[in-house]
């Protein structure tokens, strides 16, 4: 089970759950931080445990219903994720909805891969996008957006649809600078493009620094400078390293650096946003189109069962660390003794 778990098993008691709440909304300035925090600590523990209950018994369970499993458990993280930062979820029934739809009957030559979710204007995925600020968002996200979002299966995702890659991996290392002015030693770290002749990475140094803040949320932009004489090389502070997970054009993935060599138009939805409404559409379809989705399961005639099977497993392997990451990004005071994790 992924280590992000050690964390959440820290919020399934009432006391652990509600002091971490407290100091949640301690620190957002809200009055009545403690009351708040024990009206909703019940919830918030209980979302917890039933996420962890959703993925162990996913881990084990026949693909015919593993997306259905997951879809939920992916659902409860988020919602634990949420109360983190709005005590005053669930505001109304409306934002119980999934907030997102897909098409209700499926052709007799359907395929995966040219099917689309569509986000609404209300509902859960919509307070998500809210509290995000995701906006604007597209009216609807084929398969295509969403997996080829993913770097960890882009490349397989390529290779099947016979669509370019955006995502490239990017070599980091860290390094040591001295400011002449204190005689101080500065820790930075030092991110090496590959060659290409399109996207942004066709740029010139300057230019292409310039489009990585431009394109970024005033709150993810960086510190950075690139190497005289090189310009694929950038430096950025080392301490900024992890924070480039937050930004639209990077992602951490086990340890690798993976930078969107794609049009800034298409920018991909965080990992958060795709893996819910892959999951969302592959759980309908486990629920309600099981003789395409047996076929799926039971032969070996469909080439998107490899693809799904790898998503599946790289979902249960990562987005509990994602949710962390999100927690923790925006709480940054941990209770003491809660154990942490760098995923």
């Amino acid at each position: 089970m992924n280590s992000a778990w050690k964390m959440f098993r820290f919020f399934e008691t009432e006391p652990t759950a509600r002091k971490y709440l407290t100091s949640c909304y301690d620190s957002m300035g809200l009055e009545h931080a403690e009351r708040l925090a024990f009206q909703q600590s019940s919830r918030f523990l209980f979302l917890w445990k039933q996420a962890r209950q959703f993925y162990t018994t996913a881990a084990t369970a026949d693909l015919s219903i593993q997306p259905l499993l997951l879809f939920y458990g992916c659902s409860h993280l988020l919602k634990g994720m949420l109360l983190t930062r709005d005590p005053s979820y669930p505001q109304n029934s409306r934002v119980l909805q999934h907030g997102v739809t897909t098409r209700k009957l499926k052709r007799n030559t359907y395929l995966l891969l040219e099917d689309e979710v569509r986000p609404q204007k209300e509902g859960f995925f919509a307070l998500l996008v809210q509290l995000f600020h995701l906006s604007p968002m597209q009216d609807r996200y084929s398969m295509h957006d969403l997996f080829a979002s993913i770097p960890a299966i882009s490349d397989v995702y390529a290779a099947l649809s016979e669509k370019p890659q955006h995502w490239l991996q990017v070599h980091w290392s860290k390094t040591h600078t001295a400011d002449q002015a204190s005689s101080d030693t500065q820790s930075w770290a030092e991110i090496a493009f590959p060659e290409k002749m399109d996207g942004p990475l066709a740029y010139s140094a300057e230019t292409f620094v310039q489009y990585i803040n431009r394109v970024a949320p005033d709150s993810s932009r960086l510190q950075l400078s690139w190497r005289e004489g090189n310009a694929k090389r950038i430096l950025l502070p080392e301490t900024a390293l992890s924070a480039l997970d937050q930004h639209p054009l990077f992602r951490w993935q086990e340890h690798r650096l993976f930078f969107w060599n794609g049009s800034s138009d298409s920018l991909p939805l965080p990992e958060w946003a795709s893996h819910f409404l892959l999951l969302y559409l592959l759980s309908m379809l486990c629920r309600y189109e099981t003789e395409w989705w047996g076929e799926l399961v039971l032969s070996h005639g469909l080439a998107e069962r490899y693809l799904v099977e790898l998503f599946l497993e790289h979902h249960m392997s990562s987005y509990p660390t994602v949710i962390m990451r999100q927690i923790q990004q925006k709480n940054s005071s941990l209770p003491h003794g809660l154990p942490f994790c760098d995923g």
